[in-house]
Parts: C-alpha cells; structure tokens; sequence
C-alpha cells in the first residue's frame, strides 16, 4: 500500500465568526483569496428527536467525524481554485473503541502514516463546468490509516485489557465527499452565505455541517423579541454561557444590537445545540438555541418573569432548563446535608438516592425534550454524582476503596476519555453538561488512584502522584484530552496568579503540543487578557468602576494598594495591615501609601464587617460599588482572587496585581528601577544607611548566607531528583503494560491458530517471566545476573511464535553476579530485535555481547533481521525503543553519568542485513 503524507492544519478560531449577523443580498461579502472554513463529515449529527425509552443515551455509540479545511487559493471571473486539507479524523465504536488525530501523539500505537503535506487541489469553474482535481500522485488506492484504541480494567484495578484494531481512511472518498458538498455550494453559484448543512452518501458519511469560517453560511436559528416602546434603545446582547454561573465567570458576547420598535429579528448560524443567554437591559434569560429553532421572547416593561414569555419548537428543553435555573439541585459540589454524613456506606446510599431523583424528574420531561439534550443533562446528573462521591472521599481523606466507590452507578455510564466529544466545538468552558470538566478537574487533582476507566484519566497506569501541581509531571503522566485540560488549567493558574513571565515556558510547551482548537482558543485568549494587565499598562485604559468613584484621587502622588474585599477572618485583617505596614515604614515613600479597598454595596456590608485595623504609616479608603455586576467587572478585569493586592504607581499604573502586602518593600523598588525612575531624596537616604549598615555587618551574616544558599541549592538538587524518578517510574509504569500487551498478542495469536499446546506452554513461560518483572519492578539496580536470565526466558517464549536462534555471550572480565544495571535495561533492545528485526524476515539470530572496556559495561544486541530502513516505517521505531531511549537520559541525569547508545545499521557498518544496538554503561 502507498503511503502518503498527511497534514493536520490545526487552527484557533473565534467563535464569534459562526454566530454572523442577517446580511441582505445586497450586503453579501465578495468570495476573495484566503477566506477559509471548516467542514466536518459525519454519519450522524445531534438527535434532536424526542427521546426513545429502549436507547441507552450515555452508551458509547458509533460515530465517525472526518473535518477538513478549506482555503480559497485563487478567485478570478471565470475560475475559483480551493485547497482543502485534513483537520481532524474521529472515530468511536460501539464497544468504546477511540481514536480522535487532535491526540494522536498520545496513542500508544503510533500510526503507519503521519497527517503531513497531502493538499486536495479543486478547481471550479463558476460557470457550472465540472469541478476538477488537480493533484497529482493521489490514486484511487491510497488510504489514512490509523488505529482505535480500547481498554478493560475491572473495579478492582487487578486487571487490564487492551485492544488496538486498524482502520483506514480511503483518500478517494474524501474526494467524492469534497465533491459532494462542492455540488451543493454550485447550485447557489458559490455566493456567500456558505450552504452550512446537508445530506450527503459517501462511505460512512451521511451528513456535512460547517463548524468554523471567517464567512456567513446560512442561518438556522433564530430569536424574535417583541420589544414594547418602553425599551426601544435598550442594547440587546447573546452570549454563550453555562448552567452554572458563578460572578468571576466572563460569558463570550457573540451578538449585540440596539432594540427597534416591534419585532426584531437575531438570526445566527448554529452547528450544533448551545446554551446561551440573553441580555436585554437590565434582564437576562438564559435558553437552549437549537438547529433549526425559531424561539420568540415576548417582553412586558412591567413583568420581570421572562420564561413565561419565551416560545420555542423545543419547549420541552426551555421548560427544564427553567426548572433547573429556579430549583438548582446540582449547582453545589455535593448536596446539602451530604457535608454532615461520614460513613462511606451512608454517603453511597445517599447519592445513589439524591441521583435517581435527579433522573426521575429528569424523566418526567423526557417526551419533551430532544434526545440531544436530554443526553447531555443525563450525563451531567452522572457526571456531578461521581464527582461528589470523589470530592467529598477526598475531603475526608478516606482511603481507596473501589469496590465500594462502584456501588455509585454513575461510573458504569460516563466515559471521561472520550466524552469531550459531546462538548460545543468552540470552547470548552462553555460545556454543556457543565459537569464533565468540573469532574476531569477534580479527577486529575484528587489523591484517589483511579484504577478502572470511568476516573482514570491516564493511559496505561496507576496514578501514584498526590498533589504534585507540576506540568512536566502531568505532561508524562495524563494523555488525550484529560492530560491537556490539566495542563491548561495549570498554565491559566500560573498566568493568573504570578504572570506571562512565570508561565511563558509551559504556554509555549502547551502550544507547541496541543492540538485540540477549544482548549487552544481558551488559553490564548486568556494570554492575551493576561497581557493587558501586566505590570506598567496605565489604569486609565480600562472602563474600571472603582477610579471613577469620588474617594479614588488619581492625582494624589501616592502609590495605591488596592483590595478587592472578600471574606477575610479579623486576623487575617490584621496580618494584612502589618504586612503593609512594614514595607510602607521600610520603603519612606515621600508622599506615602493610600490603602484602597473596594466592596460591593449589595452585599459585603450584609453578610461581613469590612472595617480594617487603622494604620500611623499609610490612609485607608473605601470604595463601595453599588451594583455586584459592576464590581465583579473590575475584579474580573485583573484577575485577582481575594486576599491578593494589586499595587498602582503614583502615575496610576500596575505595578503588580498579586502581592501579599509584605513584599511590597521589594516590589516597587524593583518597579522604580524597571521604569527608570528616580527614587526620593529620603529613599535615597535610607538605602545609603542599609548599605554601610550592611557592609558593617558582612562578616557576621556571610556565614548566615552561605549556609541558607547552601540549604536551597540542597532543596532544588532534591526536587530535581524527585521529578527525575518520578518521570522514570511513569516511564517504567509504561513499559511494563506494553511488555504485556505484546506477550498477550502472541498468545492469543497461538490460539487463534489452534496451536493450544504452544500457548499454554507460553502462559506457564510468561507466568514465570511476569514473577520476575514483578519482584524487580521496584528495585532501581538488579543484577546483571538477573537481567540476562530474563532476557533468555523473554526469548525463549518468542521462540514458540517465531522461528529464531539466539545467543548470550558473556565475557570472562565480567562478572554477572555482581555487576549491576537498571532493571529491564536491556529488554526493550531484544524486544526491538525480535519484532522489528526478525519477525519480518520470519527467520534469524539474536546476538547478545556483554564485555568490559576500562571501567564500562558494553552491552551489544545484534539482529540480521531487515534492518533499519527509512523506507519501511516503524522499524527500529518500536514504542518499547522509545521509552528505553527516554529511560536511558534519565538515567544518565540521575546517576549523575553519561550512559551512551548506538544504533547501527549492519548494512552499512558490516555489510550484512540487521541491526546492532550498543550501550555502554559505567559501571565504576
């Protein structure tokens, strides 16, 4: 079969360019060069049917997604010329088998073929002629193949199954389905809107919709609001939002216009079912925007009640969600009383009830609603459930238990590996169920070890790491789309609470590997915020409440420290206005320090006491803003939480949005010497005295500093070793299920041919074999001894499915008995040699040369399989090489020496076929 290079053009979109405004005939942009879209393939779309009482709807079920992306290359009068290349490739089976290319880095089984430089070519001739392809070099033959993936793991996490299965894209039929939607596209004569949806019979697809576009396509929602004469004028805004609102949540605006007498029309495009809110004045309604939908708000200036008015083809579904919005029963982390009960049985008991309401009431508007979204509120009533059981274990430090966290029934119909898939295209914070990130969330950061699929948010192991808030750590340990909402989380942490200059590297890393457009869209946009905040952006720039309020004097020469109030204990308070003390007494500002705390008038005065303690070295001022919405603006503006400080120079700019007060004394004058500008006379003063005071004392603090740098050099020596053995236990966690899962295939491929005999000779074989991996498994050095007997029992089992000789020659200089060497150091090598080498060629020897060199153990495996040839993909590509490559480095950087590996083509080096891999391991 040719093999043809594919690419994956990833792209970060706005979402905002798929909800367009109604454009008239007349206004229709011009087709021109560089417009682009985004075209999905699929054999279904979102049921929006009534449910059906015999479907499981959080089953797993088949769908397939293939998405391609559209670039306008050329446009004259006479000619249109497009390039479309793959952008995604999903597939998901009934019985859970998974492959999604967005995560085809993380696949344990690489595939055969790369998604790289492969571009269909169109020409279209807008005068209705056929349309032609122009590439060269793609025939009718050549495919995309790639691999799905399941897993088994029983409750108790004593047990795992693997599976991977081949499946193929045919590249023809991508053709035929660029043909199709191309056929639809000229019968409008490819004028803009875009056709944004239509059926279409290719293989496995039967439906195309547009996801993404810098053009109109077509609208299929749209909202009529009745605006009575009172509130003509009023802006009307949309906004995609979630079910679970809290007030630092920043809802994306997708559509805003000023409302006119009468009706007036909303009309956007949809790809799939949203939540989302609209915004009227000083009212706001949020409601189910689905395909194909006309909803009508009919507004009344003297009636605040909006779901009265609110008229949908999709009742059933603005009825629920009504009924969630004024009776929440999952808008908490768990239910209330669930806090005062500590027995595990007593908490399952009480879920599995507290669930099965949920459902019922669920179920009471099952013949209302459409599928799609009586599937996704089901998922979160299961999603919310296993995350209270999670979080609330945790809470209480109880220990694992997974047989009894099964008695839950919400783990046996959630599926967090690929579930994502059920979440809008655009942004992931804008899930619906809102509940599946929450949980992932929660998962991920636990101190549960979640051994069996419904948790497990890894691939191949158990998670061994607490607490670990490190995004090395997590980029070993996590894959798919759980690893990457755990590294986002972590690099958006990092941004809000210490800055670009902190969290550059990891932002740069997460781009650089991430390839799913929603979380990418989520973390630039972030970045981008983040920008506008960071230290030295001017105050004035921003529509801030607080600056405008008449106790804010921008013009007092003063450095401002500004707090927004949250709940605070009185010595907390305290604390706080020491911290500021200090450094304002340290630093002799000569026009002091102004202490500003900003609190909200609706509530902070109710429900706290906002006073703070007086202070001789600084002023304190209080800025109440009158509306929750407007003060939660400002905050959300600097992304701060509460307890943290945002300190503003005498010219009102930021100087740091997150200090503690105390280390104030060192942050402005670092800002004074970043901008360059003159400290006061008294300042001056007061640092000419700290440093003869200073050059004085030298020799009696010396000693002091040097033991403390002496102790942190210590520290970061020791939690450099702690992330280095942690990567090498996640490596070896990694390699020992491949170990398996490929003894596992030559067992069942002895049954699958009959050979009975053979293969219960090889389970006795990998039984013993599997005894001694295990006793090593947590050893860092195993003999020699050990090493080699392993590697003959690992050979002789391969010899029952593949007819090889082999050879161990040990040296006389060598002793095996005492020399020693990382445990299954040399394995991986063999097993290279074995299936990449010979299994091939079908025949062949194994070599493998121990010797010594001086204070080096030289360690050869030979093969005279095929060799390693660039041609031939995976071999000496091994995923088994790979580790053992990786577990090599860390090694080296651990044991502090320089481990080296060769790999050899004996073709070239001998002149013989095969391959020759050399390490060579100091020893003394």
């Amino acid at each position: 079969m040719k093999k043809i290079s594919l690419i994956l053009t990833f792209t970060c979109i706005c979402s905002q360019m798929l909800f367009s405004n109604i454009i008239s005939d007349d206004e229709s942009p011009q087709l021109k060069k560089g417009d682009w879209f985004t075209i999905e393939f699929t054999n279904r779309l979102e049921d929006y049917s009534t449910p059906v009482d015999s479907i499981n709807y959080c089953a797993p079920i088949d769908l397939k997604k293939l998405a391609l992306k559209c670039e306008v290359a050329e446009i004259s009068n006479k000619n249109l010329r497009l390039d479309f290349r793959f952008e995604r490739v999903f597939d998901l089976s009934e019985d859970g088998r998974y492959y999604d290319s967005y995560f085809e880095n993380e696949t344990v089984v690489k595939n055969d073929v790369d998604l790289q430089d492969i571009v269909f070519k169109v020409e279209a001739n807008l005068r209705n002629d056929p349309i032609q392809f122009l590439n060269a070099g793609i025939s009718d033959s050549d495919v995309y193949s790639y691999a799905t993936f399941s897993r088994m793991v029983d409750i108790k996490g004593m047990s795992m199954s693997s599976a991977t299965y081949g499946e193929a894209v045919v590249l023809k039929f991508v053709r035929y389905l660029i043909e199709g939607y191309l056929k639809d596209w000229q019968k409008q004569d490819y004028n803009i809107p875009l056709p944004a949806s239509g059926d279409i019979d290719v293989a496995d697809y039967k439906k195309y919709r547009i996801l993404e576009s810098n053009l109109p396509a077509e609208h299929n929602f749209q909202v009529v609001i009745n605006v009575p004469d009172s509130l003509i004028g009023e802006e009307m805004e949309i906004f995609e939002t979630t079910l679970i609102s809290f007030p630092q949540d920043i809802n994306k605006k997708i559509f805003s216009q000023r409302a006119k007498k009468g009706e007036n029309y909303l009309s956007l495009y949809l790809p799939e079912q949203r939540l989302l809110k609209l915004r009227f004045g000083a009212r706001e309604i949020k409601f189910i925007a689905t395909p194909n939908d006309s909803l009508r708000v009919n507004f009344d200036a003297d009636n605040d009640e909006l779901y009265n008015s609110l008229v949908s083809n999709f009742q059933g579904d603005q009825e629920y969600l009504s009924h969630l919005i004024k009776e929440p029963k999952y808008d908490r982390l768990y239910p209330k009383g669930m806090e005062k009960i500590n027995s595990m049985d007593s908490v399952i008991q009480f879920l599995n009830e507290y669930m099965e309401q949920l459902i019922t009431t669920l179920d009471s508007f099952k013949h209302e609603l459409s599928a799609n979204f009586y599937k996704k509120q089901l998922m979160s009533i299961y999603y919310w459930t296993a995350d209270g059981i999670i979080y609330w274990c945790e809470k209480r430090e109880m220990p694992s238990n997974y047989s009894e966290i099964n008695k839950i029934g919400a783990f046996q119909n959630i599926h967090p590996l690929y579930d994502y898939v059920f979440l809008p295209v655009t942004y992931a914070k804008y899930a619906m169920p809102d509940n599946y990130t929450r949980y992932l969330t929660h998962v991920t950061y636990n101190s549960f070890r979640p051994d069996f699929e419904s948790v497990s948010t890894n691939q191949w192991f158990t998670r061994i790491y607490n607490h670990i808030d490190n995004y090395d750590i997590y980029d070993v340990i996590y894959w798919g789309y759980p690893k990457y909402l755990t590294l986002k989380n972590i690099v958006l942490s990092d941004l809000e609470n210490n800055g670009i200059k902190s969290a550059q590297e990891n932002y740069d890393k997460f781009l650089a590997n991430c390839k799913y457009p929603p979380l990418l869209n989520e973390i630039k946009e972030y970045y981008n915020e983040i920008q506008k905040i960071e230290p030295g952006a001017s105050l004035l720039d921003f529509p801030l409440n607080f600056i405008k309020h008449k106790n804010f004097d921008r013009d007092n020469g003063k450095y401002k420290v500004v707090l927004f109030h949250g709940y605070m204990h009185e010595d907390e308070k305290e604390q706080l206005v020491k911290n500021i003390s200090f450094a304002t007494k340290k630093l002799n500002l000569k026009n002091g320090l102004e202490f500003i705390v900003v609190y909200n008038e609706e509530r902070d005065k109710r429900f706290t006491n906002i006073e703070f303690p007086k202070s001789e070295h600084f002023k304190t001022t209080y800025i109440g803003i009158s509306s929750f919405e407007k003060y939660w603006e400002d905050r959300n503006t600097f992304r701060v939480f509460a307890g943290r400080l945002i300190v503003i120079s005498p010219d009102n700019k930021i100087v740091t949005r997150s200090s503690n007060g105390w280390d104030i004394y060192n942050v402005i004058p670092e800002y004074i010497k970043a901008q360059n500008q003159p400290q006061s006379h008294e300042n001056r003063k007061a640092m000419i005295l700290g440093a003869l005071i200073a050059l004085f004392g030298s020799a009696l603090i010396a000693w002091t500093i040097i033991k403390i740098n002496n102790r942190r050099i210590k520290k970061r020596e020791s939690a450099r070793r702690k992330l280095s053995e942690l990567e090498l236990k996640a490596i070896r966690s990694q390699m020992n299920p491949h170990f398996i899962f490929n003894a596992m295939g030559s067992i069942q491929n002895l049954m699958n041919h009959g050979k009975t005999e053979k293969a219960n000779l090889y389970l006795s074989s990998f039984a013993k074999l599997m005894r001694m991996v295990l006793s090593s498994s947590n050893k860092k050095l195993v003999s020699l001894s050990d090493e080699l007997k392993l590697i003959r029992l690992y050979l002789e089992l391969e010899q029952l499915r593949v007819s090889f000789n082999f050879k161990i020659d040990v040296k006389e200089d060598v002793d095996p008995e005492t020399e020693e060497i990382p445990g299954m150091l040399l394995q991986p090598f063999v097993e290279n040699a074995v299936i990449h080498g010979i299994t091939p060629k079908g025949e062949g020897i194994i070599e493998v040369d121990i010797s010594k060199s001086e204070t080096d153990l030289v360690c050869s495996i030979s093969d005279d399989g095929v060799g390693i040839d660039p041609a031939k993909t995976g071999n000496g590509n091994g995923l088994a090489m790979k580790f053992a490559e990786k577990r090599i480095n860390l090694l080296s950087e651990q044991l502090k020496t320089r481990m080296k590996l060769k790999v050899e083509n004996r073709s070239v080096s001998e002149g013989k076929s095969g391959t020759k891999v050399t390490l060579i391991i100091p020893v003394e």
